[in-house]
Order: structure tokens, then sequence, then C-alpha cells
């Protein structure tokens, strides 16, 4: 009981949160959810790197020409196992993206070399016999991902992404 020159004492949130869930009966899900209140205020609840690649994903879908699919899903796979170039651009999945076609473009060796995994994704994405360039012959007329044709893609990837419309 309270005197005239006491305030009255505020009820204990521990008390009445007890109280109300031996009223409404115990609700595991409601528990953790009460207690998990406000974790995510102002968060996304999708991690940094996955939100990243999803922008990556977006931008590929906007930007790159790739009927096939193949090279786009190869661009997006490199990506996610090097994260080190997520991470340089945080939160610019465009400026990561560019930095990293960039150093594709930089090495013919490179450019090769990322081509033959384009092909064999492509290989596994089909069922087909993946067709590979040979240095110093004609590429076939069916390939899909030739090395002339994935770096003008890139070119234009990049174009794209650097003045955007």
């Amino acid at each position: 009981m309270c005197t005239d020159d006491q305030a009255p004492s505020a009820p204990d949130p521990d008390a009445v949160e007890r109280e109300s869930l031996l009223r409404h009966g115990f609700d595991t899900a409601a528990v953790v959810g009460r207690a998990a209140a406000g974790t995510l205020k102002g968060a996304s609840p999708v991690p940094a790197a996955r939100q990243a690649l999803l922008d990556v994903d977006a931008l590929l879908a906007a930007h790159l020409a790739d009927g096939e699919g193949s090279l786009a899903r190869t661009l997006r796979a490199r990506l996610a196992d090097a994260p080190g170039w997520l991470d340089r651009h945080r939160g610019d999945a465009a400026a990561a993206l560019v930095s990293f076609v960039e150093s594709l473009l930089e090495q013919p060796s490179q450019l090769a070399e990322f081509v033959r995994e384009v092909d064999v994704r492509w290989g596994r994405d089909y069922d087909e016999r993946p067709l590979f360039e040979a240095a110093g012959r004609p590429a076939a007329p069916d390939d899909p991902y030739t090395v002339a044709d994935v770096r003008s893609r890139l070119q234009a990837l990049l174009g794209a992404l650097r003045h955007p419309a």
C-alpha cells in the first residue's frame, strides 16, 4: 500500500509477462517472438553477402546479354567463391561486378580459363558436350560461348554498368 508521499511503483515487466502467459496459455512461439522482439530492428534479415549476390543477380539479369544463362551463372559463382570482391565494395554490387569483370578482361589467359568454365557450365546446364575453343583453330559455328563473344558481352556489361541509362 502506498502513502500520500510515495509514488506508486511501476509493475515489474517480467511479472506482467508471466501473468500474460498464464492467462493466454503457454505458446513457445509467442515466448520466443516476444523475447526476440526488436533484435532485427532496422536490420535486414538477409545477410550482407547474400544481399550482395542478389544485387549482382539483378544487375546481370538487367544488363548482360546471355540467352543461354550459363555466362551469368558462372560470373555469379565466381563472385560467390571470391567474397573479397564483394567485401571491398560493400553495398555497391555494381562496383564489385565492374572490378571483377575488368580483372577478367585484363589478362587473356584468365579470360580464356573463364570461358572454359562457362563452357563446362553450359554443358552441365543443357546436358550437352561442351564446345571448347582450341588455340589456333576457328571456333565451332554452334559454340554459344567463344572467347571473342564473351569478351564482347563483358565489355557491353561494363558499358551498361558504368553508364546506366
